[in-house]
């Protein structure tokens, strides 16, 4: 049996500050069997509902990130062996 390796979260967030600070976006891929999805999420202090604040450096960097995990789980899909 062949095993294979699968990022599921890349966390922005400001540089210097941790992984748990207000301001990180967790960006995120995911699966139920109907095909492949992301998922972008923050928890800050003052949440409201349904919104994502991005400044425009970050944009970039969470851009990078979905198109990081798209690439992997592409590639996964057609390298997948029994």
């Amino acid at each position: 049996m062949k095993y294979t390796q699968t990022i599921k979260t890349i966390i922005v967030h400001p540089e210097g500050e941790p992984l748990f600070h207000e301001s990180a976006t967790h960006v995120a891929i995911d699966d139920e069997g109907g095909g492949h999805y992301l998922i972008i999420t923050q928890f800050p202090d003052d949440p409201e509902p349904g919104q994502i604040r991005l400044d425009p450096d970050e944009l970039e960097q969470v851009y990078f990130a979905a198109q990081q995990l798209l690439t992997q789980h592409k590639n996964n899909d057609n390298n997948t062996t029994d």
